[in-house]
């Protein structure tokens, strides 16, 4: 089995589509039983307007975490900290009980990993995205990923010195 589905409402979604995502979301979250199975959504980043709806969707539903897109500070982490702090209130759930994971696909976000890792006791997790920090660096995947190593070290040893889970990137050669 499975330790962990991310559901997604940030690039898998069309602009004109992301209400209807998250009115899917929510019922999805609130109908489908995952059998135990952690639940993590990742929402848009901090720089759309879509964010803060997101959040709001993911606590009412009752979404064990959220995967914060393109991370790349501490203040991030925490604008969304807070915000899953009053929403829980506002819907009556456990103080606490939404936990965060960051996305870092920057070098921006890259650079300042530790205090990331360090923002919030929320924060369970980092994650690199491979492909947009990829993009963001100008390079294009290779076999032996070399062009992520710097990153993934970086990330890591923050990670540990933080004491939260460190992640990879997805693995995305279907082929």
């Amino acid at each position: 089995g499975v330790d962990s589905v991310m559901l997604d409402l940030e690039d898998a979604v069309a602009e004109n589509q992301k209400d209807s995502a998250r009115f899917s979301l929510f019922h999805n979250l609130k109908s489908v039983d995952y059998h135990g199975v952690e639940r993590v959504v990742r929402i848009n980043g901090l720089t759309t307007p879509h964010w803060r709806e997101d959040v709001r969707v993911c606590v009412a539903g009752g979404a064990d975490a959220i995967r914060i897109a393109k991370c790349e500070c501490a203040n991030d982490v925490k604008v969304v900290a807070d915000a899953i702090d009053e929403d829980e209130a506002e819907f009556g759930r456990p103080k606490g009980e939404t936990l965060l994971m960051a996305a870092i696909e920057s070098p921006r976000g890259v650079l300042n990993a530790l205090e990331i890792c360090e923002a919030s006791e929320k924060l369970f997790g980092v994650a690199l995205s491979g492909g947009d920090f990829r993009v963001s660096m100008h390079t294009k995947p290779s076999e032996s990923g070399v062009e992520l190593a710097a990153a993934r070290g970086h990330i890591l040893i923050a990670a540990r010195a933080a004491e939260v889970q460190c992640f990879d990137t997805v693995f995305t050669d279907i082929a």
